[in-house]
């Protein structure tokens, strides 16, 4: 077995690599719709050829790593390799793609990445490497079919669903829900401009909105996740029934399971009547 690696060359690698981390995770425990974060990475200043490479035997792709990043901060991905060649091809990749991070070519210093709890083997080759777990975020959520909540008739409600997520709106209602510094609204921004959301939901109590949701679909196993949240405290009395425009709309485009963040529910709403259970987390890890 002769195993080919090269760094990346081309708009068409970013196919390969979109492509492959798809089949790699499609039958991972919520695996989200891969992010738009590889593609903004190749406009950064940062960015270089070298923090992707790529493994072939002959014409087929075994395997790839990818890492993006700002300033001395690296996120650094796991090496997707298939089973058949893991063993042989997955340290390579590691080491070709993190020693050029931590070169002082590149000054990568602070390293990161995060995966679903059920993730052990990823975990697990990260913790192997000198990641540490720095925290863990529970995820709840629910498998459709789901007995949903009626909608309440509430005097001077009105909702819309929209095609586009917009920050702008988001960040407005946020604001009104916590303080946030600049520096916390610009690294918000950045997150959310690297996230292809499928739909909105804005909901307005007396035309003032109160609550606004940003949702993904992966499109191949039409996991949902429910990621930017904003309410004002008027929201709280009728979140279950917002939630309930949310389950109907994804049954509507056939979503067959959804989570969000436990964080993002407010105090006092029972997760168990939003229809949610808890389900996976959030594992951060980090490397300095």
């Amino acid at each position: 077995m002769t195993i080919d690696y090269r760094f990346y060359e081309s708009p068409s690698d970013l196919d390969l690599q979109y492509d492959f981390w798809n089949q790699m995770t499609q039958t991972l425990p919520y695996a989200w719709k891969p992010t738009l974060s590889p593609k903004l990475f190749e406009n950064q200043p940062e960015f270089d050829a070298k923090s992707r490479c790529f493994a072939f035997d002959g014409d087929q792709l075994v395997g790839y790593i990818s890492f993006s990043g700002k300033g001395d901060f690296v996120s650094l991905g796991y090496p997707w390799v298939l089973p058949e060649y893991e063993d042989k091809v997955r340290d390579e990749l590691f080491e070709r793609v993190y020693q050029f991070a931590i070169s002082e070519e590149y000054g990568g210093k602070l390293f990161a990445q995060r995966f679903r709890g059920q993730w052990s083997k990823q975990i697990d080759y990260f913790l192997s490497k000198g990641f540490n777990i720095t925290s863990r975020s529970q995820i709840v959520g629910a498998h459709y079919p789901l007995l949903i909540k009626a909608i309440q008739n509430i005097p001077g409600f009105s909702y819309e669903i929209r095609d586009q997520f917009q920050f702008n709106v988001w960040k407005e209602l946020k604001m009104k829900q916590q303080i946030l510094t600049n520096e916390q609204v610009a690294m918000m921004n950045e997150y959310y401009s690297s996230i292809e959301f499928d739909y909105a939901v804005e909901c307005k109590l007396e035309n003032q909105i109160f609550a606004y949701f940003g949702m993904t679909i992966r499109p191949d196993t039409r996991y949902s996740e429910i990621l930017a949240v904003a309410y004002t405290e008027a929201a709280i009395p009728h979140f279950y029934d917002i939630m309930s425009i949310i389950h109907n709309e994804n049954i509507n485009r056939k979503v067959v399971a959804v989570t969000i963040s436990k964080s993002q529910i407010p105090k006092g709403v029972l997760q168990e009547k939003l229809g949610f259970t808890p389900l996976t987390e959030d594992v951060m890890m980090h490397k300095r």
